[in-house]
């Protein structure tokens, strides 16, 4: 993967920077009309961030670069629905088989140095969830995804529309479901029990619907209670056994070695991060999160690795292959979970069930190793 962002540039080219708005509309197809007051309030949000961008990248010892994009004219409101999640299933290891996190209380040093997964069809298949409050879905078909490969030996695809549209969410746990979002926990248990058709039966849509797979819908819904208890009873006859999916775990909450080990040895894995500075990251090593943090946003990790002694997470997101790093993002990656933690002081926007307000503390940057989720294979 490192291999793959060797030829972006640390620096906003000389095009970049002297691009007008009228070409930048040009450029990415708006529809807005000369002169008009959508066309001036875009205007001047796009003037507002390339002015920001600029400012960032003249700081001489950046470790990432800000960037235009095709962002840099969407309000705030529009730029929240490209979050929606973070993983608010609560207890600190869930799923089937979550005594397997007891492998994790080993030392890292018998982990490699660096592990990437960029070598599956999924790292290769960034996804854009346009506007709909869906990337915990996207996360966890991605990281299904993955694992049914290394399981399987071949590619094989999950329809992120089909969970937006069946997964049930009755306690309002990470927003309220389908597009305005809903948890990777909540993902993974309706997969386990319900399977998944592949993206070519259901394509994704970025919209609400109505849906059409039935087979242990109700038992899903009436087992929220075990789901947010971290209790399974496993894969259903007519679920996930059909592609070898036995269960899922959340990892140890705001620990460093179970996500590195879960990524050295097992595969990719969903992770909840607090997004809103993303917006403007085009390359390098991002550590523009504050230690205080609101998590909002679900994506998957593909591996960790070191760039010139800047230790990361490799990270694929949701918002297309032209946006970041062909899709990706590294974030900064601590030695220990201590070493960048602060508090969630408004789970409400993305973190908690319904009525669960209270402040949580997260750790890494962005909060990286708040809420971690990965799939039982085999």
């Amino acid at each position: 993967m490192k291999a793959m962002f060797a030829a972006l540039q640390l620096g906003m080219t000389d095009s970049a920077r002297m691009m007008t708005f009228e070409s930048f509309v040009e450029m990415h197809g708006r529809s807005y009309s000369t002169g008009s007051s959508e066309f001036e309030e875009r205007r001047a949000l796009y003037q507002t961030r390339l002015v920001s961008a600029e400012e960032h990248n003249s700081q001489p010892n950046r470790l990432w670069t800000a960037g235009v994009n095709k962002l840099c004219d969407w309000t705030e409101s529009e730029l929240k629905t490209l979050r929606g999640w973070d993983g608010s299933a609560k207890p600190s290891s869930g799923g089937r088989n979550s005594r397997r996190s007891v492998a994790f209380l080993q030392q890292t040093e018998d982990l490699p140095e660096e592990k990437m997964w960029s070598h599956l069809a999924m790292a290769h298949r960034v996804k854009n969830q346009a506007d709909c409050g869906s990337c915990w879905a996207i996360a966890a078909a991605s990281v299904l995804e993955g694992h049914a490969e290394i399981h399987l030996g071949q590619p094989r695809t999950f329809s992120a529309q089909q969970i937006v549209e069946c997964t049930p969410n009755p306690q309002h746990c990470g927003g309220d479901g389908g597009c305005k979002g809903a948890t990777a926990e909540l993902a993974m248990e309706w997969v386990l029990q319900n399977g998944c058709d592949t993206e070519d039966v259901v394509p994704y849509t970025g919209r609400d619907g109505q849906c059409g797979k039935t087979a242990g819908a109700a038992g899903a819904a009436n087992d929220m209670s075990l789901i947010l208890s971290g209790v399974s009873d496993g894969p259903s006859a007519s679920g996930a056994a059909a592609f070898g999916m036995t269960g899922w775990e959340t990892l140890p909450k705001n620990k460093y070695e179970p996500l590195l080990r879960a990524l050295a040895e097992r595969g990719p894995v969903a992770v909840s991060v607090a997004a809103d500075s993303w917006f403007d990251y085009d390359a390098g090593v991002f550590n523009g999160c504050s230690k205080d943090a609101v998590i909002d946003h679900a994506v998957t990790a593909i591996g960790y690795g070191t760039d010139n002694g800047e230790k990361y997470w490799m990270i694929q997101n949701s918002w297309g292959a032209d946006w970041g790093e062909e899709g990706h993002i590294r974030l900064q990656r601590h030695d220990s979970e201590d070493d960048h933690c602060g508090m969630n002081n408004d789970p409400q926007k993305g973190v908690a069930c319904q009525g669960d307000n209270a402040p949580v503390p997260v750790c890494g940057m962005c909060g990286v190793l708040f809420d971690s989720v990965v799939p039982h294979f085999g």
